[in-house]
């Protein structure tokens, strides 16, 4: 047991503190990325006095077998330190002595025990993974492991929740031989020795084994007794939950007859009502109706809301059909032949469209988003009102995001961003008057705001100056607010950057911002080496390891943003990039003789992809990013269809297939531009990486080596898209990216030595 409760100073206050500390701190190392903790809410008890949270190391999962990637049967690292804290008074216990994989956890409706599911990997050969349930009790601060009685496993994947009496968990159950048959179908597709593929079958394998993991039953366990009793036999199940009051539950049934082509890892889902009392099954909403729907359930699990094309329709448990609360627009008498815009019809872009968030406690309202702003909706249908009203233009619309509505249904909490500056924090805005008024605002990051079911607490994480985030609390008006978690004590010893948020224009005039890391002392007047880390956009200014080496030795580091376009993706990169480089030369940030570049998957892909279009760039780095959109196309199997849907429809942005638009693949394949490169380029990767497998870069190193390039190909034989595979690695990893930098970007560089990391 600790105490670790403290006062929340003022933002201003604690930059001066952690300031002034830095200035006598030691240097933040490659080591040390792999101590920073992370700390994540697993769950908040309904009347807000205790959080449970999990914290984890990079240090404390190192090693993964990549050659188990897609088997359902293998877990990966996962260990945290599992905390329970009294938000009150900030104690803090840890009911497990060692390093846990919680799965999942949950507190019952009285607050007074908590559920934890624990994963535990098979020790001996060929033996399977076991889940265990253990019930913490606040009262006496205990912990005991819960037997289920007649032999029943419980399910890895499952969810856990109390009935509302607290006597009973529910939660899915699995048959270890379905266990066995899908580590034998994984054995068999990636050891054969014979293995043969036919169109003629309904799934991809990979899909197939996928699925295999939600045949699950239902059931209600004691923790008294290890009493089971089964309220769904085994099927293929994606999700479920129970009402309230517990006397029904809902799941969504996997209907899925073939491999959809149009969603990765897509599944058609029927929605269904299970009586709890007769077991009693029927189908609320069919699958067609489904389709690519996320579902809002009321407090009481009797209403859902989910968005068809558009339009948000709700559906209550005991109606028949559902109904539209945003029906489109009658149609004119001649326009009654004339057939529906399709979702990629322009046509489409000009009518609002609905997508539902959540339900008023009491169920009778409903709040829905449009790119005009948000809506509260009466579930009867007799009134809409537009509460936040949007911009046309996108970007002077504040980022927002829904919390939970207040108890009385007067109010909804967000967290708030502006668009141009650090501004962010937590708003309620009034539903009637339709005033935001500022619960906490600054420019810190918030993340991971709960709200307790009674309306009375609040908990979430607080990142300030570039630091990693802290737990907090705070009651209903943030008037007083504790601090619950120090998990990175130590950095307070460490040197960490200051970072801005610098705006700038891309070579079409679009206003776009970047995050700049300035160096461990630095001096203004002075310019220096700058590594520009790419990805999409970046705002946030949330800790990063990396950036946070790479300072320590001497560079600024830019996360710039891009305008990605549909189509002509590889545009951006040059547009935005070699923009946001001109504008830190002319901030006398920037030397312009010592620019790099790097960035990690599709960052990799953009980095490549830019030197084959610019010069400047002295020294990149490619990690794990792909080179040829068309090789890449089909490839990476135990993704499904990821690497086809990824640029026909998704983060690639090339628009459609292969064979409707082969010269955009062409256009995007950096290897087939790289006669071009005149920057000396690093790859790094996994052998093992599923993701992007390393032939990419293989085809790169080729290339650019055949046509007499600098080059230089780093392979982790047992690494995956995160290529290192352990600490020692990890460490490498990290030291390679700066003597690469070192070698190009600083004449008196010497060769860094990796060292082994410490605990």
């Amino acid at each position: 047991m600790r105490r670790v409760l403290h006062s929340v100073l003022p933002a201003s206050v604690l930059f001066v503190l952690v300031g002034s500390a830095a200035a006598q701190s030691v240097p933040f190392t490659a080591e040390d990325i792999l101590k920073v903790a992370t700390v994540n809410v697993l769950d908040l008890s309904e009347d807000g006095r205790w959080v449970a949270a999990s914290v984890r190391r990079p240090f404390d999962n190192e090693t993964t077998d990549h050659r188990r990637f897609g088997d359902p049967t293998y877990l990966p690292p996962s260990r945290v330190r599992l905390q329970i804290i009294d938000t009150e008074s900030g104690v803090a216990e840890t009911p497990f002595a060692d390093l846990v994989n919680v799965r999942d956890a949950a507190w019952s409706r009285d607050s007074a025990n908590l559920a934890v599911l624990i994963a535990r990997d098979a020790t001996e050969t060929d033996a399977l993974p076991s889940a265990e349930l253990f019930v913490w009790r606040a009262t006496t601060r205990t912990l005991t492991q819960v037997h289920l009685e007649g032999g029943h496993r419980v399910a890895l994947n499952t969810t856990i929740a109390w009935t509302p009496d607290g006597k009973a968990i529910l939660l899915a159950l699995r048959d270890p031989a379905l266990d066995r048959e899908a580590r034998a179908s994984f054995k068999a597709i990636t050891e054969g020795p014979i293995i043969v593929h036919r169109s003629s079958e309904p799934f991809l394998e990979w899909d197939a084994l996928r699925r295999n993991d939600r045949n699950r039953a239902i059931a209600l366990v004691e923790p008294a007794t290890g009493a089971v009793k089964i309220l769904v036999p085994q099927g293929r199940l994606t999700s479920f939950q129970a009402a309230r009051d517990g006397s029904f539950l809902t799941l969504m049934q996997d209907v899925t007859a073939r491999t959809d082509y149009d969603t990765i890892g897509g599944t058609e889902n029927e929605l269904k009502h299970v009586d709890v009392r007769t077991g009693e099954t029927r189908v609320l909403v069919p699958a067609k109706d489904l389709k690519g729907a996320q579902l809002r359930w009321s407090d009481d699990g009797r209403i859902c809301a989910y968005a068809k094309q558009g339009e948000v329709f709700v559906r209550r448990i005991d109606s028949t059909e559902a109904r539209s609360l945003t029906p489109k627009p009658k149609k004119k008498e001649d326009e009654k032949d004339t057939p529906p815009p399709s979702d990629s019809d322009p046509a489409r872009e000009k009518e609002e469209s609905f997508s539902p968030v959540s339900f008023s406690r009491d169920g009778t309202r409903l709040l829905v988003t449009s790119r005009k702003g948000w809506y509260v909706l009466a579930v009867d249908g007799s009134a809409r009102d537009l509460i936040v009203p949007f911009n046309d233009d996108e970007e002077r619309n504040p980022r927002i995001s829904a919390i939970d509505w207040s108890l009385d249904g007067r109010a909804i909490y967000a967290t708030w961003s502006e668009r141009d500056r650090w501004e962010r924090g937590i708003v309620r805005i009034e539903v009637a008057s339709k005033t935001v008024t500022p619960l906490a605002k600054d420019a810190r990051l918030y993340g991971n705001v709960r709200l307790s079911r009674d309306g009375t607490r609040f908990v979430y994480t607080i990142s300030e100056n570039d630091r990693p985030a802290d737990l907090y609390a705070a009651d209903a008006s943030f008037a007083q607010a504790v601090r619950l978690s120090d998990v990175n004590a130590w950095l307070a010893a460490r040197s960490l950057p200051k970072s801005e948020l610098v705006g700038y224009r891309d070579a079409d005039g679009r206003q776009l911002y970047g995050v700049l890391r300035y160096p461990i002392g630095y001096e203004k007047g002075r310019t220096y080496p700058v590594v520009f880390e790419i990805y999409e956009t970046f705002f946030d200014n949330s800790f990063n390891g990396r950036a946070a080496f790479l300072t320590n030795h001497g560079y600024a580091v830019f996360h710039p943003s891009v305008n990605l376009v549909v189509g002509r993706p590889g545009d951006a990169w040059v547009k935005g990039v070699t923009s946001a480089a001109n504008k830190l030369i002319e901030l006398g940030i920037a030397d312009p003789e010592r620019l790099g570049v790097q960035g990690t998957s599709y960052g990799g892909y953009a980095t490549a992809l830019l030197i084959t279009q610019t010069d400047r760039f002295k020294s990149a780095v490619n990690i794990s990013g792909k080179v040829n959109m068309v090789s890449f196309y089909t490839d990476s199997p135990r993704l499904g269809v990821r690497n086809t849907h990824a640029p026909e429809k998704s983060q690639d942005r090339i628009g459609g297939t292969l064979w409707e638009f082969p010269e955009r693949y062409l256009e995007h394949s950096a290897v087939l531009r790289a006669d071009r490169v005149k920057t000396p380029l690093l790859n790094i990767t996994g052998d093992q990486d599923p993701n992007v497998p390393a032939s990419q870069s293989r085809e790169m190193y080729y290339a650019l080596r055949r046509l007499g390039k600098e080059v230089e190909w780093v392979r982790y034989v047992n690494g995956g898209h995160r290529p290192p595979n352990s600490n020692a690695e990890a460490v490498d990893f990290e030291q390679r990216i700066l003597a690469w930098h070192d070698k190009y970007l600083k004449k008196d560089s010497k060769k860094t030595t990796p060292t082994p990391p410490q605990p």
